[in-house]
């Protein structure tokens, strides 16, 4: 499992925002966290597809959140998709040719779903208040 640059620069830029309070531009939250613009502008983008932001026109627009309780896996999964600790190796459901195969995907099905609830309980603005 990998968490890619484009899931680690839309955590980044999500907390900016919620730092701000207010709408930012691409330039300027661009500049402020190093993020290439036209990467952090496809970012956004993703993220305001999935209604975790929101965009405004004008001199004064920008993006903001838009989400109350923004969690970590919010951003990471709309960026990378689930996360997949292993390859399905063995197709459909039990019985398994061989109990083994069976027993050891439990143990990964059981390790990326602890995963993916500990990214939900981990909400940005819990974040931004730890400073």
């Amino acid at each position: 499992m990998k968490i890619s640059k484009k899931a680690y620069y839309g955590l980044r830029a999500s907390l900016a925002l919620l730092e701000t309070k207010k709408p930012l531009s691409i330039h300027v939250l661009a500049e402020k966290e190093g993020i290439p613009e036209d990467y952090l502008e496809k970012i956004l983008q993703a993220l305001r597809r999935q209604n975790l932001l929101e965009a405004e026109r004008g001199t004064k627009g920008g993006y903001r959140i838009k989400k109350n309780n923004l969690s970590a896996w919010d951003i990471i999964s709309t960026l990378d998709g689930p996360l997949k600790l292993y390859p399905s190796l063995i197709k459909g459901s039990l019985p398994c040719f061989q109990p083994t195969h069976c027993q050891t995907n439990t143990i990964f099905r059981e390790l990326e779903e602890n995963l993916e609830l500990t990214l939900k309980n981990i909400h940005l603005t819990s974040l931004i208040n730890q400073k």
